[in-house]
């Protein structure tokens, strides 16, 4: 289990290192509009979900190839984040900044369909070597590991945005080979660590009993719970995850909040910071009290936190309420998976861990892109101030995440979970 704790906190150092910042980078280096800074994420996770689902999720089921799969994901986007870096540059001082900007985003979506793989392989080879038992715990512990990794690559990341001169960090390329770095390096980890648990896993017997049952899955109520707990988490997503982008400039506005580069990294380290703490004990709470409570506590707080951001009027806090959305990802991240893992049957879990993942995924992605982005840049095009566009969409997300709360509430029965 070190191999994959290791893992979650170097994959989590990467997006802390590289991703805090790019979207400032195109947005005011650059010069891309709101929305067109969301196709970042929409764009990547469209590409990370469609392959999850139709490519790797089918590999990894028909030859449990799942360390594999995650060394040969972190391998190709390692030398990738190279690639993209240099075409960028080249654009940058040739073409236009907009062009380089738009070979960040599509560069990064081709990587992100083989990077794909790697999550996927991830996931369901932490469901094979656990038992559910023993998942609450594991979970909890892999989480708060990745937040601590996403406190240093957030910090790292804060160190060397401007080094060299405005976003030096990403202009010379100091970050791009950073975080192409510690993919090599978790790519090396999962080699030596994981692939002999793996090939244990391959040679166990499956139970003839459980293949009955789980060939009946597709006609079971926890085939139709699962894709109810399925559409809740992509309409909660879609909420929550439309503002990730926007809530970075509106912090980096002069006002309210006016928040300078160290004070970006402080507020981003406080969402950090809660995940770390509220991932050790969601585990075992949702043991305790049940998944299905635990996780609809980290559905609640999507729908309160936006609000609250709109209350914030310095970087204390806003440091304060920022910390209750790394509870919330903690709570989602840690139960969902544990939700997912007791509804999916062991043949089906590349195949279905990689929808759970594709949904996961893709609400995030598109979500700035068709929500916070479009009703932000609307606002700011009929004269709105950029801080009233913000907050409004700050209120469409919290609306949004609300009818998803609803609906897991509604439609997903504990008497289909293991507790």
């Amino acid at each position: 289990m070190l191999g994959l704790s290791s893992f979650q906190f170097m994959a989590m150092a990467r997006r802390g290192l590289f991703y805090t910042f790019l979207s400032i980078y195109l947005n005011k280096g650059l010069g891309l509009s709101v929305t067109e800074t969301t196709l970042l994420a929409s764009l990547t996770m469209i590409a990370n979900s469609v392959s999850q689902t139709f490519i790797w999720g089918k590999i990894s089921d028909k030859y449990q190839a799942r360390a594999s799969l995650v060394v040969i994901g972190e391998t190709i986007a390692a030398f990738g984040y190279v690639l993209v870096y240099f075409v960028h540059f080249h654009l940058l001082n040739t073409n236009s900044s907009i062009t380089a900007a738009y070979s960040i985003i599509v560069g990064l979506s081709v990587l992100e369909f083989f990077w794909s793989m790697s999550n996927l392989g991830w996931s369901a080879l932490i469901s094979d070597l656990t038992t559910s038992q023993e998942r609450g715990k594991l979970m909890s512990l892999i989480s708060s590991v990745g937040g601590v990794g996403r406190i240093v690559g957030i910090s790292i990341s804060g160190v060397f945005y401007d080094w060299g001169g405005e976003a030096g960090g990403f202009k010379n390329g100091i970050l791009f080979f950073f975080a192409s770095g510690i993919m090599l390096v978790s790519a090396v980890m999962i080699w030596f660590s994981a692939r002999s648990s793996e090939q244990i896993y391959k040679n166990k017997q499956i139970d003839k009993d459980a293949l009955k049952r789980n060939a009946k899955f597709s006609d079971s109520r926890s085939f139709r719970t699962f894709y109810w707990f399925l559409a809740s988490v992509f309409v909660v997503g879609l909420g929550a995850y439309s503002i990730l982008q926007i809530f970075i400039l509106y912090v980096d506005l002069g006002s309210p909040i006016g928040a300078t580069s160290f004070d970006i990294v402080m507020i981003s380290n406080s969402a950090s910071i809660a995940t770390i703490i509220a991932s050790l004990l969601a585990g075992p709470l949702a043991d305790k009290i049940g998944r299905k409570i635990a996780f609809g506590i980290g559905l609640s707080l999507t729908v309160v936190t936006p609000i609250l951001y709109i209350f914030a009027q310095n970087v204390v806090q806003m440091i304060v309420i920022n910390s209750l959305s790394g509870v919330s990802m903690a709570f989602m991240s840690v139960v969902g998976y544990l939700l997912a893992s007791d509804l999916i049957p062991a043949e089906y879990r590349g195949r279905l861990f990689g929808k759970y993942n594709a949904v996961t995924t893709i609400s995030f992605g598109i979500a700035g892109t068709l929500v916070g982005g479009p009703v932000a840049d609307y606002l700011i095009n009929t004269g709105a101030a950029q801080a009233a566009a913000y907050t409004t969409a700050f209120q469409v997300a919290s609306a949004i995440s609300l009818i998803g709360v609803i609906m897991f509430t509604l439609k997903v029965k504990s008497s289909d979970l293991q507790n």
